[in-house]
């Protein structure tokens, strides 16, 4: 047979030269036409084998982990934000206006109650006391005229209250003598005309009496009136004292002291500086009272905050010590919302113990707030309850007839793994802190298996194949060697 072949093989040149062009053609077309077939028939061959070859090949990917029940401390919180300033802070102010003429206090000095810390220029102030200190003079002058023309009315009252008797006793001596007259004209013994005169005697001693108690009253009347001249002086006299006791004050407040213990947080004013105090005092410094004891002042959002509750414990954070945990605790939250941009805030008070001086005024607190907490409870991860088992004829009847629980609630399933099967459990959960779930009741026990999504472990084993095309069977990675 081979004989044949190269026999042929040996003839075909032969052939070709002795052969028509059109019969030369037709064979070549068909011997190409049937390499392109075997080639596609081959390539298709070779394609279904690979086929087969990852179908068979592949190892089952599992569709789940596993993750191991058991007790935990578990509570749950509430984020906020917020600030840390101290527990006391003053803003020290002016009361009057003037020009600053020292400053004995800077930033971050320690000062005492009392301590002078700046003054003011006194020049107009002190201006100010003397005029006021000199009409307060002038009106002790008045009110000394004004005593003194008492004292004169009320002599002048006297001598016409001395009028008035004197005159009483001529009217009455007048009266006698009259009455007298009477009775001896009416006995003949004393004569008419006589008795006449006596009447107009008595007449006119009770007309100068009258008189004298006209001088008297009016004298009365005068006393009064000096009276209410001097107490108008001695009243001039108060509003001038009062005058000068202002103008004396504002000359000590242009002495600036420390209302309290502190420290100066801030210092608003330099040498030089106008002071203008007009309907608000203008602010000079701010000073802390104890820097050991500071507060955070929280915005707790209004979904939260009927979960907060006086004296719960809180954590928090600050970008200068992002490594350190803080703790305090809620002394107050405020009733007053705050609305910024729609959203509702309530402000919590957290008293925190600040020994290290760590904390600065005005430092931005990532807070956690404890709103509950459980000790020693059984838990699953939050994962158990969002794991759903393949939906696979194979599968055992129990693990597709229980649904699986998207989220924690009351009433949940879970799936637990025993001998490599899947099987529901219906338990009742409590409380949850974002990552594991308390199990209040159900059959489940502590050191069970329970199934939980395994996205992770499935893209691992996958990238774990192996392909007999790559030499020596080399593991393929990604679709790459």
């Amino acid at each position: 047979m081979n004989a044949k072949i190269q026999e042929t093989t040996q003839l075909q040149p032969d052939s070709l030269l002795f052969t028509p062009a059109a019969p030369a053609q037709h064979g070549a077309h068909s011997r190409l036409a049937r390499r392109l077939v075997l080639a596609a028939a081959l390539a298709a061959a070779a394609g279904l084998s690979y086929a087969a070859w990852r179908h068979y090949s592949t190892p089952l990917i599992p569709t789940h982990a596993t993750a191991t029940v058991h007790r935990a401390d578990i509570a749950r919180a509430i984020s906020a934000t917020g600030h840390v300033q101290a527990v006391i802070t003053v803003q020290v102010g002016s009361q009057v206006s003037g020009a600053i003429s020292e400053l004995h206090a800077d930033f971050n000095d320690r000062v005492t109650k009392g301590q002078i810390i700046a003054r003011l220029d006194p020049s107009q102030l002190q201006a100010q006391l003397t005029q006021t200190q000199a009409s307060y003079a002038a009106t002790l002058a008045v009110v000394q005229s004004a005593q003194n023309g008492v004292q004169g009315a009320e002599a002048a009252a006297e001598s016409a209250k001395a009028n008035v008797d004197r005159a009483a006793s001529v009217t009455a001596d007048a009266q006698r003598n009259y009455d007298l007259n009477t009775n001896l004209v009416k006995e003949g013994v004393f004569a008419r005309r006589d008795l006449d005169s006596s009447r107009a005697a008595l007449f006119q001693a009770q007309a100068q009496q009258q008189q004298a108690v006209s001088q008297w009253t009016q004298a009365k009347a005068q006393a009064l009136a000096a009276r209410s001249q001097l107490e108008q002086a001695r009243a001039q006299s108060q509003q001038s004292k009062a005058a000068v006791e202002v103008a004396q004050v504002n000359l000590d407040r242009s002495v600036i002291r420390a209302p309290i213990d502190g420290v100066v947080v801030a210092r608003n004013v330099d040498i030089g500086q106008t002071v203008a105090a007009s309907l608000q005092a203008p602010t000079l410094f701010l000073i802390a009272n104890d820097l050991t004891r500071m507060q955070v002042l929280a915005d707790i959002d209004e979904a939260d905050i009927g979960q907060l509750r006086d004296n719960a414990e809180v954590n928090f954070t600050v970008d200068a010590f992002p490594r350190d945990t803080f703790h305090g605790r809620v002394s107050q939250i405020r009733l007053s919302p705050q609305t910024v941009q729609n959203v509702v805030t309530y402000t919590a008070v957290i008293d925190v113990a600040n020994e290290d001086l760590k904390l600065k005024p005005g430092m931005t607190a990532n807070i956690s707030a404890i709103v509950a907490q459980k000790k020693n409870v059984l838990t699953v991860p939050n994962a158990a309850f969002r794991f759903q088992p393949p939906t696979n004829p194979a599968a055992p009847t129990t693990a597709a007839a229980a649904p699986a629980s998207a989220r924690p609630h009351r009433t949940a399933t879970v799936w637990t793994v025993e001998s490599h099967q899947l099987k529901p459990v219906q338990v009742q959960t409590g409380m949850t802190d974002g990552i594991v779930t308390e199990i209040a009741a159900g059959p489940l026990a502590e050191g069970a298996q329970v199934a939980v999504p395994a996205q992770q472990a499935n893209s691992r084993a996958a990238q774990s194949v192996r392909s007999p095309f790559s030499p020596s069977g080399s593991t393929m990675r990604g679709g790459r060697r």
